[in-house]
């Protein structure tokens, strides 16, 4: 049968079901189109970034006597705030969901009820193989998909290079620290250590291919690639 998971959770488990496999939008790239007085056509520019897909998902439930509003209120609980969006037909994938807008639900009968979630979602998706953390290689490391924003685990005192592809980040580490190139910030326990580190984020992006990659001695390094394809 097809499920839809958010955050790991089967809309099965709250007698909830969806109606048929939702549509999946393909993603657009942001374009700026510029006219320009006494030239054909526009100047098209790009700065290689995608806009947030929205995907819909239909939804039926049948609730016990008297307990139709209950099972409306947990289906929003579910599918409150951001998470992963999996759906069974593509196993080992999933999106990263910004948040969620759920429509009024329709109610046809005293038991049964139906409403649609929009779910808006990063534009990529993510293998669920990238969301494991693995030991830094000390040479190289091989980007089969489209470029991705890992989250490194460094492990150490005193001052830490990281060297993607000839490009240094360097991090003042006190035991340890985490940095992550998406969010673009730093931290440890909670805690903003981004004054802590030098560099632009940007320049620990994995790149589609074989990526060189060396880390200062004396530190070791874990790294979350969050292997993505559009």
């Amino acid at each position: 049968m097809y499920e839809v998971l958010f955050n790991d959770i089967s809309s099965f488990e709250y007698n909830i079901v969806p109606v048929r496999r939702p549509s999946i939008p393909a993603p657009e790239r942001n374009i700026t189109e510029t006219t320009i007085p006494g030239r054909d056509g526009e100047l098209v520019t790009s700065d290689n970034s995608y806009k947030p897909i929205t995907i819909d998902v239909e939804f039926n439930f049948m609730s016990k006597p008297n307990s139709w509003a209950q099972t409306f209120r947990n289906a929003k609980k579910w599918l409150t705030g951001k998470g992963k969006l999996s759906f069974s037909d593509d196993p080992g994938y999933f999106y990263d969901v910004y948040y969620v807008r759920i429509s009024d639900s329709e109610r046809s009968s005293t038991r049964i009820g139906s409403f649609t979630a929009q779910f808006v979602c990063n534009p990529y998706t993510y293998l669920t193989s990238g969301n494991t953390q693995i030991n830094l290689p000390s040479q190289s490391i091989t980007n089969n998909y489209d470029v991705s924003h890992p989250l490194y685990y460094i492990s150490g005192t005193g001052v830490c290079t990281i060297t993607i592809n000839g490009k240094e980040f360097e991090a003042n580490v006190s035991g340890s620290m985490y940095i992550d190139s998406d969010l673009m910030i730093s931290y440890k326990n909670n805690q903003n250590m981004s004054t802590f580190v030098t560099g632009d984020y940007e320049d620990l992006w994995l790149q589609s291919g074989v990526n060189t990659v060396a880390i200062s001695s004396g530190f070791t390094a874990k790294i979350t690639p969050r292997w993505r394809c559009l």
